[in-house]
This record gives structure tokens, C-alpha cells and sequence, in this order.
């Protein structure tokens, strides 16, 4: 068990979440759709929940308990390694992903909210 697999076990575990927030996302733009600045809007607002969301879970997995995540579950063959280095390592890899993810969410909220102010309100 490489540092890598945990990593791309995080990866997975935090795209799949993701994946969910999304999907209930754009469920929210599509009951919107009747005024599409309102639908873009919205959106933004949320994507922009989501990416504080990942901020925030990314600024406590390093003293989140390893035991308790996902990736400590998809691990199937555990390593033989120190309480202390499994956490470093799960945790780490965690917070990395969390950040990342953050990061393309925050953009992606940027991105939506030019393209609402673009569409413009009611006239």
C-alpha cells in the first residue's frame, strides 16, 4: 500500500460525495428552470456552499481519526505501519483532495455567477 493508493482511494471517496452534492445541485437549477438567471444563480450560491463545505472538511482531516473515514474502509489489505503515519498518510491525503476539490468548486461558483450577471435579472 502505496501513498498513491491512498490517494486514490481519497480521490474517489471525496468525487463520489461530490458527485451526490452535484447531482442534488442541478435537481435545485432544473425546479428553477422556469427563469434561468434565477436557476444560474441559485447554482452559484450552492456550488459555493459546497466549495466552503470541502474547505472546511479539508482543514480538519489531518485530526480527523483515520478509522473513521471511507478510505480507511476501501483499504483492503491494511499496512503493517505506525497509528501515527497511517493517520499522516490517510489524513494528508485526505485534506489534499478536499483541497483540490474546493478549489475547482470555488471556480466553478466564479464561473456561474459571471454567467448569471451576464443573463441579467427580470426586465
Amino acid at each position: 500500500m502505496t501513498y498513491d493508493d491512498i490517494r486514490r482511494y481519497a480521490e474517489l471517496s471525496v468525487r463520489r460525495g461530490c458527485g451526490f452534492a452535484l447531482m442534488a445541485i442541478a435537481t435545485a437549477m432544473v425546479g428553477f428552470s422556469s427563469e434561468p438567471w434565477i436557476a444560474v444563480r441559485s447554482g452559484s450560491v450552492f456550488v459555493l456552499i459546497a466549495a466552503v463545505v470541502l474547505f472546511w472538511k479539508g482543514w480538519t482531516a489531518r485530526a480527523r481519526n483515520y478509522r473513521r473515514t471511507e478510505v480507511w474502509l476501501m483499504i483492503e489489505d491494511a499496512p503493517a505501519l505506525p497509528r501515527e503515519r497511517l493517520q499522516d498518510m490517510i489524513g494528508g491525503a485526505l485534506a489534499d483532495v478536499y483541497f483540490s476539490h474546493a478549489r475547482l468548486a470555488a471556480y466553478m461558483a466564479l464561473a456561474m455567477c459571471i454567467i448569471a450577471f451576464a443573463l441579467g435579472g427580470p426586465r
